[in-house]
C-alpha cells in the first residue's frame, strides 16, 4: 500500500451515526493491474469498525488512476476524491494529486452547460408527451431526468462537482446561485409531475440566467449525446 485515503460520507460531512467508513487504498501500478485482471478492486471488512453494524469498504486505485481522473475524469469520478483526507502516505505529493482530481473541470463548463441545457429541453418535451399520452413510465422517467439536468445546470453554474445521485440534492442545497425556491419546485415536480409543477420548475431554471447554447438546435445536441454517443465510446452525458 502506497497511501490510504478517507473518502465517502465521513469525508464529505454527510455521515450518519451508522454510516460505513469509505476508503481509497492506493497501491502500486503492478498491483492495481493484477487486481483489475483478478476482479479484486474492492475492499470490505466488518472487523475494523468499533460500532454495531459498521464496516469499512472501499476501492483500490493507483496513482495513475488518480492522474487520469484529474486529466479527464467524469464528475462522479472526481467527487469520489472530493474532501478526501490522506490518512497515510508513503509517497510524496498524494494530497496535491487528490486535490487536482477533485477540482471542478472549469475548462469544460461552457460546453457542458450547453449540453445539459439540451437535455433539459428534451426531457421537458418528453414530460409533455407523457402527459398527453398518459404514459406513466415515461412521465416518471422524464420528470426525474428534467430534475437531474436542472440540477446539473445549477451545479455547473456554481462550479460544483456533480456527486452522482445519492448526494445530488445535498450538494445542490449548497449552491449559492440558483432560482428562488429551487428545492421546493423540484420536490413538487417529483411528487406530482403534471403541467403546473413541470412548468414552474422548467421556467425557474430556464429563466434563471442566459445559459450557453449549442450552435444547432437542442434536439440535435440531444441526439448526439443520447443516441450517437456510443459510436465514439463517449461518457454518457448524465455522468459528465
Amino acid at each position: 500500500m502506497l497511501a490510504l485515503l478517507l473518502t465517502g460520507s465521513l469525508a464529505h460531512g454527510f455521515a450518519r451515526s451508522n454510516s460505513d467508513v469509505d476508503v481509497a487504498i492506493v497501491v502500486s501500478a503492478d498491483d492495481y493491474q493484477r487486481r483489475i485482471l483478478a476482479g479484486e478492486l474492492t475492499f470490505y471488512n466488518e472487523g475494523l469498525c468499533t460500532y454495531a453494524g459498521g464496516y469499512v469498504d472501499g476501492k483500490y486505485v493507483d496513482l495513475q488512476f488518480i492522474r487520469d481522473v484529474a486529466a479527464r475524469g467524469s464528475e462522479p469520478a472526481r467527487f469520489a476524491f472530493k474532501d478526501a483526507t490522506v490518512l497515510l502516505s508513503r509517497v510524496d505529493g498524494v494530497a496535491d494529486l487528490v486535490a487536482d482530481a477533485a477540482r471542478y473541470p472549469v475548462e469544460r463548463k461552457a460546453g457542458n452547460l450547453a449540453r445539459f441545457l439540451a437535455q433539459f429541453e428534451a426531457w421537458n418535451w418528453y414530460v409533455q408527451q407523457a402527459l398527453q399520452t398518459k404514459d406513466r413510465y415515461l412521465l416518471l422517467q422524464a420528470s426525474t431526468k428534467l430534475a437531474l439536468f436542472g440540477c446539473r445546470l445549477i451545479l455547473a453554474h456554481n462550479e460544483l462537482v456533480y456527486p452522482y445521485h445519492k448526494w445530488l440534492t445535498r450538494v445542490v442545497q449548497s449552491a449559492s446561485a440558483k432560482p428562488a425556491d429551487f428545492e421546493r419546485l423540484m420536490e413538487e415536480l417529483l411528487a406530482a409531475p403534471k403541467g403546473a409543477t413541470t412548468a414552474a420548475f422548467y421556467n425557474a431554471v430556464k429563466n434563471f440566467t442566459a445559459w450557453p447554447t449549442t450552435k444547432g438546435p437542442w434536439s440535435m445536441q440531444f441526439i448526439t449525446d443520447s443516441e450517437l454517443n456510443w459510436l465514439a465510446g463517449h461518457t454518457p452525458v448524465d455522468d459528465l
